[in-house]
């Protein structure tokens, strides 16, 4: 998916090259007022930091380290100080007290022109590993709380404690670090393309807020999402932290309300509430790229459609859940069949594993596998990692002889990783059997989705009904009666008879 994204960048900047040529001094003006906008809102920002310093900043047109890191602090009290370091270049090796207008302005104009997403990656590898060009474990543990914490203060979501936190947070260190005490920055790449290719975009989404916008991280009211932290319940599989590595993990069609023929419904509510982005700019940030704002910031900020998606799970619908609705697969096809969109399963077995399926199509028994090539199984704990992703992952026979019943799942082709069986009871993790502890589905369609499934339902609720209603007709002759046709065709031989009164 990264590469996806990387390829689509290049076209749309050989676009917009290609368009300059043709008109330079339109191109040459439009980066001009880019520039201007750039240094007039770093200038106005500096100015600000400057009247809410302590009284130990006596340097006119300079920040003390103090005063710099206090603002931005973010949640965790940590991204300041990293920030400082990085916007100085003063690294591990030296120690700058202070910080002037002029390295203000230029170091934060690098990052407001940051377009690309290698180039992002970059940037905060660096930042996070303080200059150095490895991780170290400490360093990744640093480097994932903050960009949760950050993710939730650009999303404006109140953080509320939650002891899963630690171990995801520990099971994203393990994915990266393994034994090794550092990592360098071709492996964090790697790792980075195959595992959480978002991570980062929480993190710039703040800095860029804050460097542009007039609101300081302290002054961001933080409040709390009843419907998001619906999902995120104690007594559900997912925390606040899982559904943030998720939303940074799996593709947009998880992310984004999908209507019963799977087109995504628009969603600009995310960007449009928290930075005041005009609707046409909300819509264009979060999906097709290539539309039109006034603003020549968010005419660059686009390219990398950067708004965090964690807001959007929200949107996310319980359909199954075996706690509540019962651990059998007649339940399981009761409240998922007919659900004609993208769902997220959760799997907790023995071993205190936690397994999250994300299937790209609606649930469809049948002794095909199904799944097309947004489908994700994500080992979520006690380690991290894409287990496998691409389509036809998933089977689910009930009928069919020959095949095993229950669902299987496992790319064609690779192995199979999980298997529930007919009665419900265990999972075969890689061939070994497992006590089933919990099954969750989330629907991650839009209401439409929702809706149709329950028109389904009901109508077949009603075909039930009616034919339980029926009653045997004692007046009609043997002959006509249904019972004879089905014994003659499985071979019985029956002859005339009449219903006795």
């Amino acid at each position: 998916m990264g590469n996806k994204t990387s390829q689509m960048l290049h076209r749309l900047t050989s676009e917009h090259s290609h368009e300059d040529k043709e008109g330079s001094s339109d191109g040459e003006i439009k980066r001009k007022q880019s520039k201007q906008y750039q240094t007039a809102s770093l200038q106005k920002l500096f100015q600000k930091l400057e009247l809410t310093a302590d009284g130990q900043n006596a340097h006119p047109g300079e920040l003390t380290r103090t005063t710099f890191e206090n603002a931005f602090s973010g949640p965790l009290q940590k991204f300041g100080i990293l920030l400082f370091s990085q916007m100085t270049h003063s690294g591990s090796n030296s120690f700058r007290d202070r910080i002037t207008r002029e390295q203000f302005t230029k170091a934060g104009k690098e990052i407001l022109e940051i377009f690309d997403e290698k180039s992002v990656v970059k940037y905060y590898f660096h930042l996070f590993a303080s200059g150095k060009d490895h991780l170290t474990s400490e360093n990744a543990k640093q480097m994932f709380e903050v960009s949760f914490s950050l993710t939730l203060s650009v999303s404006k979501i109140k953080y509320v404690e939650d002891e899963r936190d630690g171990r995801v947070i520990g099971a994203m260190v393990t994915s990266l670090c393994g034994i090794e005490s550092k990592v360098s920055y071709e492996k964090f790449c790697k790792w980075l393309d195959s595992s959480c290719p978002h991570l980062f975009y929480g993190v710039h989404n703040w800095v860029v807020f804050v460097l542009t916008g007039s609101t300081l991280p302290e002054e961001m009211e933080m409040a709390r999402v009843p419907q998001l932290e619906g999902v995120a319940a104690r007594d559900n599989c997912t925390s606040m932290t899982i559904l943030w590595l998720l939303s940074i993990s799996l593709p947009p069609v998880f992310t984004r309300g999908q209507d019963g023929q799977g087109k995504s419904s628009q969603a600009t509510g995310g960007l449009e509430h928290k930075t005041g982005v005009g609707r046409e700019s909300a819509s264009t940030a979060d999906g097709a790229i290539g539309g039109v704002t006034k603003d020549p910031m968010w005419t660059s900020m686009l390219l990398l459609r950067k708004m965090a998606r964690l807001p959007q799970v929200q949107g996310w619908t319980l359909l199954y859940n075996s706690d509540q609705h019962g651990m059998s697969i007649n339940r399981f096809n009761t409240h998922v069949s007919s659900y004609r969109a993208p769902t997220v399963t959760f799997l907790s077995f023995e071993g205190r594993n936690l397994y999250c399926l994300a299937v790209d199509k609606g649930w469809a028994e049948s002794p095909q596998k199904f799944g097309g090539e947004d489908c994700r199984l994500i080992q979520m704990l006690p380690v991290y990692r894409v287990v496998q992703a691409g389509e036809n992952m998933v089977r689910w026979n009930e009928h069919a002889r020959g095949i095993p019943k229950g669902i299987t799942v496992g790319c064609n082709g690779m192995s199979e990783v999980l298997s529930i069986p007919h009665d419900f009871d265990t999972v075969v993790h890689y061939g070994v059997p497992c006590a089933l502890h919990k099954i969750e589905v989330w629907g991650c369609g839009s209401e439409t989705a929702l809706a149709s499934q329950k028109s389904q339902r009901n109508w077949e609720l009603k075909q039930v009904r009616r034919e339980q209603g029926r009653k045997l007709r004692l007046d009609e002759t043997w002959n006509d009666c249904p019972d004879k046709q089905l014994l003659q065709w499985n071979g019985v031989n029956v002859g005339n008879h009449s219903y006795d009164r």
